[in-house]
């Protein structure tokens, strides 16, 4: 199935043009990419591209929903003014934030990034700050191209590096396994699943 797309930003974009194909889809027109109050007014909106034929999936971060659970920004982006939405029409919550299902695969990451394996948490979408948690491991690289690109200079009020996206880019396109970071991340491993059954 052809399955558009509602992205908070181009990280989302990345890891949807991984798990569709990896869920059997084909990732159709890509919209949003702006921002999360974005995706928060628009969501219900895009209830009508899904039909039958074409799904649409609509990835955005938890923290970013200002909601105390999933139910509740299900609510709020879309079962408040769609109760019954169709089947093909799927809002899933990256928890808390989408580094977090990044993070989840360990081995990969710690690989990529050039750090011990054990420094990395074996409970990602508990983690507060997912994206920090991942700029700090950064900074500790054995790598020159990922400390300088993931992380901001020293003092500098960038809350990431000037190749942040880039380079996750790659490690999503080349790295990433989904089998392992769903082992370790609920939410995408629901994403994952829900995917499956259309």
């Amino acid at each position: 199935m052809i399955i558009n797309l509602l992205a908070e930003g181009y990280i989302e974009e990345f890891v949807a043009s991984r798990l569709l194909p990896f869920c059997g889809h084909e990732i159709g027109v890509v919209y949003g990419k702006q921002c999360s109050n974005y995706v928060r007014k628009k969501a219900s909106y895009f209830r009508f591209k899904a039909t039958n034929e074409t799904g649409v999936l609509v990835l955005t971060d938890f923290r970013d929903t200002g909601t105390a659970c999933i139910p509740d920004a299900l609510e709020e982006y879309v079962l408040g003014k769609l109760p019954f939405p169709p089947k093909t029409f799927l809002c899933r919550f990256a928890v808390s934030e989408i580094e977090s299902w990044l993070l989840a695969d360990r081995e990969g990451m710690a690989k990529f990034l050039g750090v011990a394996t054990s420094r990395l948490p074996h409970h990602p979408e508990k983690e507060e700050y997912p994206k920090k948690t991942l700029v700090k491991l950064a900074c500790s690289s054995r790598v020159k191209r990922i400390r300088n690109g993931l992380a901001p200079p020293p003092g500098h009020r960038a809350e990431v590096g000037p190749e942040y996206t880039v380079l996750l880019h790659e490690f999503i396109r080349n790295s990433w396994d989904i089998e392992s970071a769903m082992s370790r991340s609920e939410s995408l491993k629901r994403c994952v699943h829900r995917l499956q059954t259309l």
